[in-house]
């Protein structure tokens, strides 16, 4: 458990969301902020979001979550309107934060990039000299190509608030590299946390027998970043075959995922040999104790090379915690694939081949070895790099 740090910065989070157990980006606040005093903390959040996140436990405490209007339009063309209008709405967000800074004697800022509340943090530290802190999860905007008017403000803004920062963090080795070279600023790396002690590992000390049917499971959502790349298991899944040497070999896949029915079918993510399912994040552990194998996805697709070289998913930490073998199917250049490889902790698969993909699944279900090896190096790498009970307690200490 993490000991409180008495001295810990009374703290405004100014973000979208708010740290909660709701989505990848709440959950890794969530463990970051779990053990902050209580006390000391508030948040400056979407009025919308706000509600999304009312039942996932969502900190700090409602009466210290002070909320702005957002506009959120989900439509083609449409959605480039509800961006320039919440761009808009950045002087009263700043007002908002600016009253609460001085009600409450604020000490610090707290932001996560990329948006309009990343805007206003700066601003808000500017104006109220406060001490702004950064936690870089992703960094689309950033990539080549992408298109609108978000790269233009990006470009202008984005290098004042990260060199503005007292300290930035990463997500990844890789996140942190990158905006080193881009901005030449010293930027930590902060890897996805996860209490290890909810899991209990399974490892990897069952011995499949022949006919019997291997659990393999993906969590968490489904889109542009990964979608490839799943898609290609639930092909190798659904084909496989009724004679020859692997028949004896069978395989059902469970998504969980916020992804519904109907959008999966239209992505081609069906099939007899697979399942979708929700699962709730304090479920996870149980989720990962009734896995065979954990499969961990990056895209292959160009137009995706910059997030897959930078971010790293929140579920490796509970893949990792949970001492299941781990599959991981991304390009080399991608954080996975790297991560995988240096810590010995999961089976790589680094080519947009579905005949590699089965190969390497059959070679982790029927060699025992390689699962109890890839297991074993999984709980180290989860106990050196991911144990929240350590690293959020020397990250509130920085903060001091």
């Amino acid at each position: 458990m993490i000991v409180p740090i008495s001295n810990s910065p009374r703290m405004l989070i100014v973000w979208s969301w708010l740290p909660c157990n709701h989505s990848g980006a709440g959950i890794l606040m969530r463990r970051l902020f779990d053990k902050y005093p209580s006390d000391r903390l508030w948040a400056l959040t979407s009025a919308r979001n706000r509600q999304v996140v009312a039942t996932f436990d969502p900190i700090p405490m409602p009466d210290r979550q002070v909320t702005v209007p957002e506009i959120q339009i989900h439509r083609r063309f449409l959605d480039k309107l509800a961006l320039l209008v919440n761009r808009l709405l950045v002087p009263w967000t700043v007002w908002c934060g600016l009253r609460l800074v001085r009600k409450e004697k604020i000490e610090a800022i707290f932001t996560v990039p990329w948006d309009h509340f990343t805007i206003s943090a700066y601003c808000i530290h500017k104006i109220a000299r406060r001490p702004l802190y950064m936690y870089i999860m992703d960094d689309p905007t950033g990539a080549r190509g992408c298109g609108g008017f978000q790269p233009p403000m990006y470009a202008l803004i984005m290098p004042r608030v990260v060199r503005a920062a007292r300290r930035v963090w990463g997500v990844s080795e890789g996140m942190c590299e990158y905006f080193e070279k881009a901005y030449g600023v010293k930027c930590l790396p902060l890897l996805p946390l996860v209490d290890i002690e909810s899991f209990r590992a399974k490892g990897a000390q069952r011995h499949f027998r022949v006919g019997e049917t291997v659990h393999i499971i993906y969590t968490g959502s489904i889109y542009g970043a990964q979608a490839d790349a799943v898609k290609r298991l639930v092909h190798v899944v659904n084909q496989q075959p009724d004679q020859g040497e692997n028949a004896r070999v069978k395989m059902r896949l469970t998504l969980y995922t916020s992804v519904s029915a109907s959008s999966l079918e239209k992505m081609g993510m069906t099939g007899k040999n697979v399942r979708r399912d929700v699962v709730r994040h304090e479920d996870i552990p149980r989720v990962m104790a009734e896995a065979d194998i954990a499969f961990l996805p990056f895209s292959f697709e160009r137009n995706m090379r910059h997030i897959v070289e930078t971010s790293l998913p929140s579920k490796i930490a509970e893949y990792l915690a949970g001492g299941v073998p781990i599959l991981a199917h991304a390009p080399s250049y991608s954080t996975v694939a790297q991560y995988c490889r240096e810590y010995g902790c999961g089976l790589v698969v680094d080519e947009p081949n579905e005949d590699a993909l089965r190969d390497a699944l059959i070679r982790l279900i029927t060699d025992p070895a390689l699962r109890h090896e890839v297991s074993a190096k999984a709980l180290e790498a989860a106990r050196k790099n991911h144990d929240a009970s350590r690293i959020a307690k020397s990250l509130a200490e920085q903060m001091c």
